[in-house]
């Protein structure tokens, strides 16, 4: 069973994470500094490097932290019937996400290092979706094809759409994307 986090620490890792969104606001992911973003939040450097390794270990937290908080989401709806509505739910929150911070996310993509913030965002939702497929394959989930395959193909199709649909200046209503990327990952994950 996993340890619970100490209060001091979640509240911590909290004016981090607002103290991130906040500078996307104003300035492009590269020219954050670690300085910048511990004097927003208002903890001190050190403190930042006790659970961090640097800015872009933070990033791939605050990717965790992020598909933590849309499983919460998804389970308050009630339980998912199985790996389809989950993925359909997890791809629809990304896009949600997306549209309500649209300034944070277009710095992003605007940032001469948004392949890198890219990757290690896909590569954490990687790992975070194998491991939850292993897990659901230990519980009897029947996948089309091994845990390893079938999170490569939804992270990388549902990545990829989004990406496409960012740069191409969100020409499509967030919800009509949602709706379709999860009619495709249904297709996709169907027997």
């Amino acid at each position: 069973m996993p340890r619970k986090e100490d209060l001091r620490v979640r509240k911590t890792k909290k004016a981090i994470s607002e103290a991130f969104m906040e500078l996307l606001v104003e300035k492009p992911i590269e020219d954050m500094t670690v300085n910048e973003l511990c004097d927003k939040a208002g903890v001190r450097r050190t403190t930042f490097y006790k659970h961090y390794k640097d800015k872009y270990d933070y990033i791939a937290s605050f990717a965790k932290g992020l598909r933590d908080k849309f499983d919460d989401i998804i389970w308050k709806g009630g339980k998912p019937e199985g790996a389809i509505d989950y993925y359909v739910g997890y791809a629809k929150q990304v896009v949600d996400f997306i549209s309500r911070h649209q300034t944070q996310v277009d710095n992003i993509i605007k940032s001469s290092i948004s392949p890198l913030v890219i990757f290690i965002l896909s590569e954490q939702n990687y790992k975070d979706t194998y491991a939850r497929l292993n897990e659901g394959v230990k519980a009897g989930l029947v996948l089309p094809a091994s845990a390893e395959v079938v999170a490569s193909m939804v992270v990388g199709a549902v990545s990829n759409a989004i990406y496409q649909w960012l740069i191409d200046g969100r020409k499509k209503d967030a919800h009509e994307l949602a709706d379709e990327i999860g009619s495709v990952v249904r297709r996709c994950l169907s027997k």
